[in-house]
C-alpha cells in the first residue's frame, strides 16, 4: 500500500466560532454628526456649509443650511452620512438629517448668542462578521452657542453645547449572537434602554471673506445615559461655508 502525504497544511482555515472582540468593535451603534451652528447675526443672512468629517475610525460628509428670516429668529437643516470601513467592506453606515429653529441675538458688538432646537431622524446599519443589523433613531436636540467675531465677521469662534435625546428602534438583527456576544450585549442594552441623552460640546473656528469662509469644527460625544454604548465619540470636520445676505446682496 502506498500513502501520499503532503507536507503543506490545508489552505482552508476554519473560521473561529467566537468572533474576536476587536472585529466586533468595528461596528458602532451611534455616530455623532457635526453640529450645525450657523453663527448668523443679521436679518436676511443665509449660509450653506459643506464639510468632510472624521472620528477615531469613521469618516463622512456633512451638508448644512441656515437662514435668519427675521432679526432674532433662525432656521436650519442638515444632512450627514458616514461609514466605518476596512479596505474590503463597510462595517457601519450612518445617515441622519435635522430640522430646527431658534433664537439669535448680538451683544457687545462682537459677541453673539444663539440657541437652536429641533428634531432629527436617522439610521445606523452594521455589517457584522456573521450577519447584519439596523437601528432607526429619532431625536430632539437643544443647542446653545456663544460666539465672538471681528467687526466684519470674517473671523468667528463659536463654543457649542448640544444636548440630544435619542430614541433607538431596532429594525432587525440578523447575526449569530452566540458567536458575537459583545455585539449582542450592545443590541440588548439598546432594547432594554432605547432612550439616551447625549451631550456633545464642541468648538468651531471660521475665517475667510465676506461670502466665503473656511470652517474647522471639533466635538466630543458623551452618552449621559450609558457611557458603555459602543459608538464613535469624536467628530472633527473641515469644510467651506458660503454666506450671503438675501436682503442687501
Amino acid at each position: 500500500m502506498i500513502f501520499l502525504n503532503s507536507c503543506y497544511p490545508s489552505s482552508t482555515i476554519p473560521d473561529p466560532y467566537y468572533v474576536s472582540q476587536d472585529r466586533q468593535k468595528e461596528n458602532y451603534y451611534y455616530l455623532p454628526p457635526a453640529a450645525n451652528a450657523p453663527l448668523l447675526t443679521e436679518k436676511g443672512d443665509v449660509s450653506a456649509t459643506f464639510m468632510a468629517s472624521s472620528g477615531k475610525t469613521a469618516s463622512g460628509a456633512e451638508i448644512q443650511a441656515a437662514g435668519l428670516p427675521s432679526k432674532h429668529i433662525g432656521v436650519l437643516a442638515s444632512f450627514s452620512t458616514g461609514t466605518n470601513k476596512s479596505s474590503k467592506e463597510d462595517y457601519t453606515k450612518h445617515h441622519q438629517f435635522e430640522l430646527g429653529a431658534g433664537y439669535v441675538t448680538k451683544f457687545a458688538h462682537i459677541w453673539s448668542f444663539e440657541t437652536y432646537g429641533g428634531w432629527g431622524s436617522g439610521d445606523v446599519s452594521n455589517r457584522h462578521h456573521t450577519g447584519s443589523s439596523k437601528i432607526n433613531a429619532n431625536h430632539f436636540f437643544l443647542q446653545p452657542t456663544i460666539a465672538v467675531a471681528n467687526k466684519n465677521r470674517t473671523v468667528q469662534l463659536g463654543m457649542i453645547s448640544k444636548f440630544s435625546g435619542v430614541t433607538s428602534n431596532m429594525k432587525y438583527t440578523f447575526f449569530d449572537k452566540d458567536r458575537e456576544q459583545f455585539s449582542a450585549a450592545q443590541i440588548a442594552a439598546l432594547e432594554d434602554e432605547p432612550f439616551h441623552l447625549m451631550w456633545e460640546p464642541g468648538i468651531a473656528f471660521r475665517a475667510g471673506w465676506r461670502n466665503v469662509l473656511f470652517n474647522a469644527q471639533y466635538s466630543h460625544s458623551s452618552d449621559l445615559t450609558n457611557e458603555n454604548l459602543h459608538r464613535e465619540k469624536d467628530n472633527f470636520s473641515l469644510g467651506i461655508i458660503l454666506k450671503f445676505n438675501a436682503i442687501t446682496d
